[in-house]
Parts: structure tokens; C-alpha cells; sequence
């Protein structure tokens, strides 16, 4: 019975064997052998999107601050109110975007207009919070630095998902994308005094997805 287990064996191994890759010559003459080698490198997909505060190419759970303090004599008068916050100045903050499969599709979600959290009162339309696209002062080495189209919020009352996405072609295969986009409050209208977004209850927060094949 051992004998057979062994035998057995054997002739499991032999055709494997014979396949390694080995170049036996012999003879009287000069002798030539050559055995080939298949290498290769694997590279994972990846994609990492920063916007405001963030560390290359790594997690980073800050969440920044945009905020809009409307003077008391300017309160709905039109004139554009500057952000304070971001991780740049101004109410600015960094867009950076890095993926290896092909386009990169940007966008944004809101879960409804700025409330104040009173019941009754008027809320703030995103259409009122104005975004200007630009370039940062430095340029991070192998990124294309130039301005990144900001997708819209969606105004919806119950708000959603941007109804059009900021598309980011790919360059042989990569996108490697950075800018920024400064904030402001456009103060188109009347409201009473008070706190509006800050909060995700009172739907303060806006969350940006970046997606590839």
C-alpha cells in the first residue's frame, strides 16, 4: 500500500517537474544552456480626493470650517460676504485628486438647504453660496495645478446629490489634479438673526465623492 501511495506521488510530480523552466546540453563541442525568467508588477487601482485640510495620498478625518459673518449694516444688501476657514485664506480650500483607472468623476451631496433650526423661519439656498475655481500659490510635484470646475449643490429642499458631475480625464491612464475653490456667501436676502447650516442636523455639511472605473 505505500508503495502505491508512492508511485502515485511520483507520477503526480513528474509533469510538473518536466515544466520548470531548465536547459540540459551536453556533447563535445561548445555548449549553450538558457532558461527564461517571466517577470511582472502588479500596480492596485487607487484614487484619493482631498478637499480642505488633508495629508498626500493618506487618510485625514479633518473636516474644515467655511464660515460667512454678515455685517449688521450689510445684511441682505447683495453684496458678496468672503468666507473665513478652509485650509487656505479667504474661506479657500485645497482640491487635490489622484487615480489611476481612467476618469475621475467629482461631485457633491447636500441634505438640504442652511437651516437656523427654528421651525418657520427662511433658510439659505446653496445657489447663495458662490465658489470660485483657481490654482494654488505652489504647485505639488507631478499634479497638474490649474482650476478644477466646482460640480453645483443641489438646491432641492431635501437636497441630493450635484445634478452634473465634474468630469477629470485621464492622461495616460492617471489623473493627477489640484486647485482650489474659494467660498462666499452671496447675501441676496433678508433673514432673520441667527446660526444657519454649522451643523449636519441643521444641514451645514456638504459631502464631495470622487469615483473611476
Amino acid at each position: 500500500m505505500k508503495k502505491l501511495i508512492l508511485v502515485t506521488a511520483l507520477a503526480a510530480i513528474a509533469p510538473l517537474a518536466a515544466q520548470a523552466e531548465s536547459n540540459f546540453v551536453t556533447g563535445s563541442g561548445a555548449q549553450s544552456a538558457a532558461a527564461k525568467l517571466d517577470f511582472k508588477v502588479v500596480v492596485p487601482k487607487v484614487l484619493f480626493l482631498q478637499v480642505g485640510t488633508g495629508t498626500n495620498l493618506a487618510n485625514n478625518a479633518t473636516v474644515d470650517n467655511v464660515t460667512f459673518d454678515v455685517p449688521a449694516g450689510a445684511i441682505g444688501n447683495g453684496t458678496a460676504v468672503a468666507g473665513t476657514g478652509g485650509d487656505l485664506a479667504g474661506g479657500g480650500v485645497t482640491v487635490r485628486v489622484l487615480g489611476n483607472s481612467g476618469t475621475v468623476s467629482l461631485t457633491n451631496a447636500t441634505t438640504g438647504q442652511l437651516s437656523s433650526g427654528v421651525a418657520g423661519n427662511p433658510t439659505v439656498p446653496w445657489a447663495d453660496i458662490v465658489v470660485t475655481a483657481g490654482a494654488l500659490a505652489t504647485t505639488t510635484t507631478g499634479y497638474t495645478n490649474a482650476a478644477i470646475a466646482h460640480p453645483p449643490f443641489n438646491d432641492a429642499a431635501g437636497g441630493g446629490a450635484s445634478a452634473t458631475a465634474t468630469t477629470l480625464a485621464a492622461s495616460a491612464g492617471l489623473v493627477r489634479r489640484e486647485g482650489s475653490w474659494t467660498f462666499a456667501y452671496a447675501n441676496t436676502a433678508t433673514l432673520p438673526a441667527g446660526t444657519y447650516g454649522d451643523t449636519v442636523g441643521n444641514n451645514g455639511r456638504v459631502t464631495y465623492t470622487a469615483t473611476a472605473p
